[in-house]
């Protein structure tokens, strides 16, 4: 295409307690005990946030804008719509998708994230929620190159932690350059009440993804790591191999940092490993047992010949008291093989949520590839056995019928929904908030899918533009 996208930091994988399971909610803008991560003001309605980043006209400058729009009864209000620069510079940027989390405790549902030109050059920050909203961004004083890439509890005290994974070039960024969990509650400065210092670097190698849940309901998160290789390369020596060369790390929270459970590991490995590199899972309740899951989207060795174009699958790895994926076999949603291997992208960015308002728990992913660049975005319905499939599913796409706007007609419209799904008009059905970046004649759209007794109902979708929020999109020239 030649032409810059809108584009938005990929999420961490952290666990979002998704709004299929509604947490009971506080009186309107009153602090609560579990607060809704979905709702940054404690009004009942969840709300939207995204990380726009717009490319100016000359292609030489660009704009990143942490964006929020609140719900309401009517849903998505763009006249609330607030924006946080990531800096000054021209190349400022959000280093880690920001992050919901209560952090200091107080009931309400806080961001934190980090922002800087690169991770020597940066600072951590948050804007805390409160009656009122989020208020301005605060910078945090944890150590010097400290991203926050993942908020749970680690240690099962109750108050949540933030976990740093570590980076390549240790030299670069001083204290905690290995990985550091700050434990919390973390106050509206960034002191935590202690913290960790870890290694998980693998051969030089730092985690490229971050999962995390209470997979074994013991109340200490878990963590699942992504690192940037895999554990076979047919291009590799196999004499210069290191025999623990791997793709994907486990761990378990607990009061001294994390302790490793490679139980799993090889198993996780196999379900998201790709020619290009490990697959990001998600964390999220699949079955309505009140236990995480590990939604691992994966590439299947053998395409089903009754399963043509769904490119690639979802496998679903069951949490357990007993430790994850050992009560139950896992769910495999799928999906095909396609000639060109490196196109295994049906499962994408999978979300947990109660859509059709049943009390069984639906999942949503992402096909990036469909039709050559397109997008499709899938519901699979939650069964009363606690599973998913393809039996079970709702397809929409840039040209379903009843949706607004005008979608690009050249198959460009990369249209795919933005976790977490939320219920942004508090009817109790979760929506998606889908993006199209050649939307509209290329100004980009938002399409908020509303959940409905039947699933996303395309004719009450409602659109807006990154224009009426305040962040407008700037396309380089196609000759570029």
């Amino acid at each position: 295409m030649g032409c810059a996208l809108l584009l938005a930091v990929a999420s961490s994988g952290a666990h979002h307690p998704s709004a299929g399971h509604r947490i009971a909610r506080p009186a309107a803008g009153e602090p609560a005990q579990h607060p809704d991560p979905g709702d940054f003001n404690g009004d009942g309605y969840d709300d939207f946030m995204d990380v726009v980043v717009s490319k100016s006209a000359d292609g030489k400058r660009y704009a990143a804008h942490l964006v929020v729009v609140y719900g309401s009864r009517a849903g998505l209000d763009t006249a609330t719509a607030r924006r946080t620069p990531a800096g000054s510079g021209h190349y400022a940027a959000f280093l880690s998708a920001p992050l919901r989390a209560d952090l200091d405790g107080d009931g309400f549902t806080d961001l934190v994230g980090s922002r800087g030109a690169s991770v020597t050059d940066s600072e951590s920050f948050a804007l805390f929620g409160g009656a009122h909203g989020l208020g301005s961004a605060r910078r945090l004083g944890v150590p010097a190159g400290f991203r926050p890439l993942a908020a749970a509890d680690f240690d099962g005290d109750g108050s949540m932690d933030l976990l740093d994974g570590g980076h390549s070039d240790p030299d670069s960024i001083g204290q905690g350059s290995d990985g550091l969990i700050l434990y919390g509650p973390i106050d509206r400065t960034g002191a935590p009440a202690r913290q960790v210092a870890l290694d998980l670097s693998r051969h030089g190698a730092a985690p490229a993804s971050v999962t995390t849940g209470d997979f074994d309901g013991d109340g200490r998160a878990e963590v699942v790591l992504t690192y940037p290789y895999l554990a076979e390369d047919e291009d590799e020596d196999e004499e210069s191999v290191p025999a623990d060369l791997n793709s994907v790390g486990v761990y378990e929270g607990s009061e001294h940092g994390l302790v490793r459970v490679r139980r799993q590991e090889a198993t996780i490995e196999h379900q998201a490993a790709t020619e290009d590199g490990p697959r990001t899972p998600a964390a999220g309740d699949a079955d309505g047992d009140g236990l995480t899951d590990l939604l691992v989207p994966t590439q299947l060795a053998v395409a089903p010949a009754d399963m043509p174009g769904a490119g690639g699958a979802l496998t679903i790895l069951y949490g357990a008291t007993t430790g994850l994926g050992t009560s139950r076999e896992s769910t495999v949603v799928g999906g095909t093989r396609p000639a060109d291997r490196r196109r295994i992208d049906f499962g994408s960015t999978p979300a947990v949520g109660d859509v059709d308002g049943d009390g069984r728990p639906d999942v949503v992913v992402n096909t990036p590839e469909f039709r050559r660049h397109d997008g499709k975005v899938t519901l699979l319905y939650g069964g009363t056995d606690g599973s998913q499939s393809l039996d079970r599913k709702q397809e929409i796409d840039a040209e379903s019928d009843g949706l607004p706007g005008t979608p690009n007609p050249y198959h460009w419209n990369a249209f795919g929904y933005r976790p977490p799904l939320l219920d942004v008009n508090g009817d109790g059905h979760a929506d998606a908030v889908v993006f199209a970046p050649l939307y509209e004649q290329r100004k980009g759209a938002y399409l908020v899918l509303p959940g409905t007794d039947t699933g996303f109902d395309p004719t009450r979708a409602r659109l807006f533009t990154p224009e009426e929020v305040g962040t407008p999109l700037r396309l380089a020239d196609s000759r570029e």
